[in-house]
């Protein structure tokens, strides 16, 4: 359904930098061992992707050479560190072998597919211009960024496990033949090296050079292509399969596009092509909880998706990443949004409007087929979050509260699974609780439609606003006309020689 990845390189280094960054917001999904074992593949492909750049050499005065700068010394130190720390690690106890961090994996995935594209596109040329050499420092700046990130969050989640190992060291006395302190705080330690080595190249260039990026100018539709695809393969996914990774995955991108809706609505209501008012007072507000639900049932799905099974569908994921990449084509500028003003130049805010209701008429549908996910019999969930939610709930049924048992004999879940939080089936009050959380989604996506019903009615300050917009921009570029003339004027000119 989905097809070929359609993003540019520029596109696959913005979200390997926001994938790094998105780890260290969940930190309770860090495994120490699992990022370990994959964190050199990230290098590896970091490392290939920058050999593929053109290079960028320091000119030797008087000898004609021409030698590699810092960055590029950094990066092949980068590589020889984990290279290194991979040999050492190779056929250890610990990490050992065993899975792949998948957020880890996405990373080194789009940074190859951005040296495939590169690759592809190679012609031997002249000398970089000006805007080619910028755009350069600025794709290198992102991959070492990218590196900077990545590695502070394997070394927390290295570091939490030497706590770990350190109280267990402390309670016991000794540590059970896998437990390995020493090569735990070995690793800790290069990875910190590894973090202050990149962070050592990018201090002060960051987000700075990311000015020069290069970008082209928005395709035409594809926001709309891909908010259209996305809902599509959404509805394809959940109805073929019940995962509770593809429901995360969903609710976390649903959460993504309602606040870039937010965002555009607000750029038009600031050039009088939507009604001001009618936002501030109605959308926003409705937006925001419909936001707040999704990321609370993405919070339920991510604690019900055992460690065992957290691959997404391969289509929603590349609908997932297709439709990221077309809101930050409008909405982002280097590290930060994008003003209302540059927003305007990328997207006709005369339509954001009509593109809002549509968000939130999908949005609406997604709710109601995220509540039938919930009665389907074959959703399971992570055994450790479904006694502690069996738990939970009957503790807040008043009928039950009283005879409640929060003893190991009386847990909803076989010691077994609780053990190896395998994925087991939900108890019937577990299921009406998730139910009833889908019900206050729908509710609160059913008020944001609502809310959306007028958007393309602005009212006359609306256009008001669109004129005095246009007329204070008109007005600052003849001032800036009249100043540049008056400069000219007043400077003076070249002298004649008699």
């Amino acid at each position: 359904m989905t097809g070929r990845d359609k993003r540019s390189v520029g596109e696959l280094l913005l979200e390997s930098d926001h994938a790094a960054r998105a780890i260290l917001m969940d930190v309770d999904e860090m495994d120490a061992a699992t990022m370990l074992r994959t964190w050199g593949e990230v290098v590896q492909a970091a490392g290939e992707l920058w050999q593929a750049l053109p290079p960028v050499t320091l000119p030797q005065p008087g000898t004609g050479e021409h030698l590699p700068d810092s960055a590029d010394l950094a990066i092949r130190q980068l590589r020889a560190m984990s290279e290194a720390m991979h040999r050492t690690g190779r056929g250890r106890v610990w990490p050992g072998d065993g899975p792949a961090d998948d957020r880890l994996l996405g990373i080194a995935e789009s940074f190859t597919g951005a040296t495939d594209l590169i690759s592809r596109h190679a012609i031997p040329r002249p000398p970089l211009s000006e805007p080619e050499r910028r755009d350069l420092q600025a794709a290198r700046t992102r991959i070492m960024h990218t590196l900077y990130i990545g590695s502070h969050g394997v070394a927390v989640a290295v570091g939490r496990r030497v706590r770990e190992l350190e109280m267990k060291m402390a309670t016991r006395g000794a540590l059970t033949t896998g437990d390995s302190l020493r090569q735990a705080r070995a690793a800790h330690a290069r990875l910190t090296a590894f973090e202050q080595q990149a962070g050592a190249v990018i201090a002060g260039t960051y987000p700075g050079r990311l000015t020069g990026e290069h970008r082209e100018p928005p395709a035409a539709g594809r926001l709309a292509q891909a908010l259209a695809i996305w809902d599509v393969q959404t509805h394809r996914t959940l109805s073929d399969r019940v995962s509770t990774a593809d429901l995360m995955l969903t609710a976390r991108t649903q959460a993504m596009v309602l606040t870039a809706t937010s965002t555009l609505t607000r750029a038009a209501a600031d050039y009088g092509h939507v009604d001001r008012q009618q936002y501030m007072t109605r959308l926003l507000p409705a937006i925001e909880a419909s936001h707040q639900g999704w990321e609370i049932m993405a919070g339920l799905w991510k604690d019900l998706t055992p460690p065992t099974s957290r691959r997404v569908d391969p289509d929603l994921a590349r609908a997932a990443l297709e439709t990221r990449a077309a809101l930050y084509e409008l909405l982002h500028d280097g590290a930060t949004i994008a003003h209302a003003s540059l927003i305007g130049q990328r997207t006709n805010l005369r339509r954001v409007g009509r593109l809002a209701k549509q968000v939130l008429v999908t949005n609406l549908d997604l709710a109601h087929v995220t509540h039938d996910a919930t009665t389907n019999p074959e959703l399971s969930g992570a055994a450790r979050t479904v006694n502690m939610l069996a738990i939970t709930t009957r503790r807040h049924d008043q009928r039950d509260a009283q005879t409640i048992d929060d003893s190991p004999l009386a847990a909803w879940v076989a010691p077994r699974d609780l053990l190896a939080n395998r994925a087991v089936s939900l108890p019937d009050h577990v299921r009406a609780g998730i139910a009833a959380t889908a019900d206050g989604l729908i509710d609160a996506n059913g008020t944001a439609m609502s809310a959306a019903a007028l958007l393309d009615a602005a009212s006359p300050q609306a256009h008001q606003t669109r004129r005095n917009t246009e007329r204070s921009a008109k007005g600052r570029r003849a001032l800036h006309d009249l100043s540049t003339l008056s400069l000219s004027a007043a400077r003076p000119g070249p002298r004649c020689e008699r």
